[in-house]
């Protein structure tokens, strides 16, 4: 059996997450819907199901994408972030997916109506609602962006970087919304106040953000000899803001970032990619720039590469509930601690996968046959290891003869001791299922007493033992 696609997670996981499935494409439900997520925990809305199974939308294309954000960015005020995109389960059938992450501008209005999600349906707001809104702040999201730089003025700011995210912004909304002037734009989106320049439009837009804010280097290091070792070949120092400073980074892994190559196990074709795949590094470094604790006045990014690996570190902690055991990424809404650094980084076209960021990562290095990235936490920082080597697992026997012999899709652990006739104990079992996991030959599903296995396609290499 194959994983489950992240529609069908959807599915599953709809009793726990705020999920939203609708059969057709009715745009002012789809509105209303979005609307009343922004006004609350964000959530999903899944176009073309119906909880149960998938429902066909004739001509699905990306023009109907289009022309939904286009009614999002223009018919909801304040302009929320929204992530919109045709997605599918893996079974040839297409659907609209839309993450909706929780607004950091409460109340929004749709029609100049306010709307909540509540007892998993939406319905118009009242006025205690409404002051609920106002009153309730996330605990994920920083004040800091929106504090006043001191010493900041306008012209401290690169009017270039700015124009590009203007003209990003109108192609969105087809120009209807928002306005064309530089500092009408940047009090729009709360980066400016009275002539005032914050925190936020420092890191996203001056010409040298470091005058203004420590906090907004990036330093790259090359250890050739490992953590251990005394030896540093190469020392990137980036202190310009952070879509210079992103482009310099991609500028910096186009130079250092090989093509190497290797053997599959099962036969002698070689295969060539590169170091690190380049899209997830990307993606790792975006989620660093946007994610990080920027009050954090000592928490540069620093990315120290390992003969064998790379580390991105950034200060500030991932929630517990959105990455288990280190490599396992759950379905969960998006939370921003830097929120309109985000929607910047979103209006530019750098945060595609909006809520799908950490999938992305694990499944680029998944496919190019690395292990999994791994995601740890401690003291105040997030630690993102990604691998260049592939980890070698090795399967004993008695794995071998279960993977070999056993027929059936799915078991669970009490069937893999019944099939060694108990003659191992519970611990054992649990060991070897839970290597066969990480080998990837098989898959673990549910939790508690309901947890169980699939088997998955991985065969095993023709040299394997009896």
């Amino acid at each position: 059996m194959e994983n489950l696609s992240f529609i069908q997670e959807l599915v599953k996981s709809k009793k726990e997450l705020n999920v939203t499935f609708l059969e057709t494409i009715n745009q002012e439900q789809i509105l209303k819907t979005i609307c009343g997520y922004l006004n609350t925990e964000g959530g999903w809305l899944v176009i073309g199901h119906s909880g149960k199974q998938p429902v066909a939308i004739n001509n699905l294309d990306n023009n109907i994408v289009e022309k939904l954000k286009a009614e999002v960015n223009t018919k909801i005020n304040p302009q929320p972030l929204v992530y919109i995109a045709i997605d599918d389960d893996g079974a040839g059938n297409q659907f609209i997916l839309i993450n909706i992450l929780k607004g950091s501008r409460q109340p929004y209005t749709f029609s100049n109506d306010f709307y909540i999600y509540e007892g998993k349906e939406v319905k118009l707001a009242n006025q205690d609602d409404i002051s609920v809104m106002l009153r309730t702040s996330n605990k994920y999201t920083s004040t800091w962006e929106k504090i006043t730089a001191i010493d900041c003025v306008l012209s401290d700011l690169n009017e270039d970087e700015i124009g590009k995210t203007i003209n990003e912004a109108n192609k969105m909304s087809k120009g209807e919304t928002l306005p064309n002037n530089i500092e009408a734009f940047l009090n729009y989106f709360q980066l400016t106040d009275y002539g005032n320049i914050k925190n936020g439009a420092v890191i996203l837009f001056a010409n040298t953000p470091a005058r203004f804010l420590q906090q907004c280097r990036i330093r790259i290091s090359v250890l050739p000899e490992g953590k251990t070792g005394n030896v540093i070949n190469d020392i990137e120092l980036i202190e310009d803001n952070l879509f210079v400073a992103f482009k310099r980074v991609q500028d910096y892994f186009k130079r250092n970032n090989p093509l190497i190559s290797k053997f599959d196990n099962n036969d002698w074709d070689r295969r060539t990619a590169l170091r690190f795949p380049s899209e997830a590094l990307d993606e790792a470094i975006v989620n660093a720039m946007v994610h990080r604790d920027y009050g954090d006045v000592s928490g540069d990014i620093t990315i120290n590469i390992y003969p064998d690996k790379m580390e991105v570190i950034n200060s500030g902690e991932i929630p517990d509930d959105i990455v288990q055991r280190k490599t396992t990424i759950k379905p969960h809404h998006s939370v921003l601690r830097n929120p309109t650094i985000a929607h910047m980084f979103y209006l530019r076209g750098k945060m595609e996968k909006l809520g799908r960021g950490l999938t992305l990562i694990s499944n680029q290095f998944i496919k190019a046959g690395y292990r999994k990235p791994e995601w740890t936490t401690q003291s105040g920082y997030t630690t993102l290891t990604l691998y260049s080597v592939a980890k070698e697992i090795k399967l004993n026997k008695r794995m071998v003869s279960f993977i070999k012999n056993y027929s059936e899709p799915m078991f669970t652990r009490k069937d893999y001791e019944l099939f060694f006739e108990n003659d191992i104990s519970e611990k054992t079992a649990r060991n070897d299922l839970s290597t066969l996991d990480e080998a990837g030959y098989i898959s673990q599903k549910g939790k508690g007493s309901n947890t169980f296995y699939s088997r998955l396609k991985k065969q095993l290499p023709e040299n394997t033992g009896s």
